[in-house]
């Protein structure tokens, strides 16, 4: 059974780390040089893209993660144990604050003040570059964990 839970984990862990890391290579800095309303534009357009999929994945990837640790023994439970812990930090993490500021980042209706959304931009660039490492070496663990 641990071979199911071994390939659930890999494959949404996986894609969940890829997603978030390729957001935080590629668009961060991308966006970083936009003017506010193009960034707005492009921040918008990517949320409607990825939020659709990404927790998903986050979620089936911290259950298949304690799925795994709970039939594993040893080290490899200790490691996807440890790899657990981070996705369920990265979910809070991300529902207590980057997806509030996401929100007040697209949200429709009058302007924010110029300092307000770039110091708000910068706060979400901090908090999905914590989430992005977090996922690579959650993901990491859970590898670790598969081949130990």
């Amino acid at each position: 059974m641990s071979e199911w839970w071994a390939i659930a984990m890999l494959l949404s862990g996986g894609l969940f780390a890829g997603g978030v890391v390729s957001i935080a290579w590629e668009r961060l800095p991308a966006w970083n040089g936009a003017d506010p309303f193009e960034f707005r534009a492009a921040f918008a357009y990517t949320l409607r893209r990825v939020d659709r999929v990404q927790p998903a994945l986050a979620v089936v990837g911290l259950i298949a993660t304690i799925g795994f640790a709970i039939s594993a023994d040893g080290g490899a439970r200790t490691l996807a144990g440890l790899a657990a812990a981070r996705f369920g930090v990265i979910l809070g993490g991300s529902g207590a604050w980057l997806v509030p500021l996401q929100r007040r980042l697209v949200a429709p209706g009058p302007e924010e003040p110029q300092v307000d959304a770039e110091k708000l931009r910068r706060q979400w660039f901090r908090g999905h570059q914590i989430r992005a490492t977090v996922a690579l070496l959650s993901f990491t663990l859970a590898v670790v964990a598969v081949v130990s």
